[in-house]
């Protein structure tokens, strides 16, 4: 207490300055117009600001809430539509963010919010807004690990076009915007811009999902089949919701072709 006081002593005289200094100050802003105005003019963009931003966050918050709640009921949605359509495989979806991933690797990984106790199993597929993702290669309890198109050791069974040949699709590990469909049939007539289709075989996905495009380069030929190259629909470097599709009875299938080789392309 007393060093407070001798500290007072000391610096009364500055003290005093800095308080009619502050009464001056207070007193020539509100009775000047010109000042006071100024005065004004900055504190509302000092709080304009601050209240812009903080609508900014309150906004992105929401958002992200909406994002969940419309994946949720897009999922709905579309099992409902498979329903109605009266598919053979009537798949079920449900939402998961992705919360780790990475794009810039010859070997790409998803993480995902959902695991074992939100009935996730490895096998099922991925998709962003019915384009085909990538696949759950493991699920722990609230986690699963998922390996997207972009994954040079993957390989996928699509379709080009509705009717077209069946095919596999691989990565090459470069760019993550192109793949290449590899053991298309010479006589099978190909043009830019024809959709590549997953095929069904795979039982990750139903047939039909929109896969890429067949890019605006011409065909390699190997001697036997046509190498075409593909414009891939999903853009892997900003996905971050995706939907998780379930084949009923695919753990039946699964257990029939275990030890006998595998499955068709």
């Amino acid at each position: 207490m007393r060093n407070l006081w001798n500290l007072l002593v000391q610096y009364h005289i500055a003290l005093v300055f800095v308080i009619f200094q502050g009464i001056a100050l207070t007193w020539f802003v509100g009775s000047h117009g010109y000042p006071r105005g100024k005065w004004v003019q900055h504190s509302l963009e000092w709080q304009g600001e601050w209240d812009q931003r903080m609508s900014q966050w309150d906004r992105l918050t929401e958002l992200d809430d909406l994002n969940r709640e419309l994946l949720t009921e897009n999922a709905t949605l579309r099992a409902e539509l498979h329903s109605a359509r009266g598919d053979a495989t009537q798949n079920t979806y449900q939402g998961a963010e992705v919360i780790r991933s990475t794009w810039n690797s010859a070997t790409n990984q998803f993480v995902l919010n959902k695991g074992t106790v939100h009935g996730v199993k490895p096998g099922q597929g991925l998709l962003q807004n019915n384009r085909v993702v990538g696949r759950v290669i493991e699920a722990s309890e609230n986690y699963a690990l998922a390996l997207p198109i972009i994954n040079s050791n993957m390989e996928w069974s699509v379709r080009i076009g509705a009717t077209g040949p069946v095919a596999r699709l691989v990565w090459k590990g470069v760019d993550v915007t192109r793949a290449v469909v590899y053991d298309v049939p010479r006589s099978a007539i190909i043009s830019a811009g024809d959709s590549v289709l997953s095929s069904g075989f795979q039982g990750c996905f139903p047939s039909g999902l929109l896969v890429g495009s067949v890019a605006d380069e011409a065909p390699e030929f190997d001697g036997q089949f046509l190498n075409v190259p593909v414009a891939l629909a999903a853009d892997f470097r900003a996905i971050r919701y995706v939907q998780i599709a379930a084949t009923p009875g695919q753990l039946e299938i699964d257990a029939l072709t275990d030890g006998k080789g595998q499955p068709s392309p």
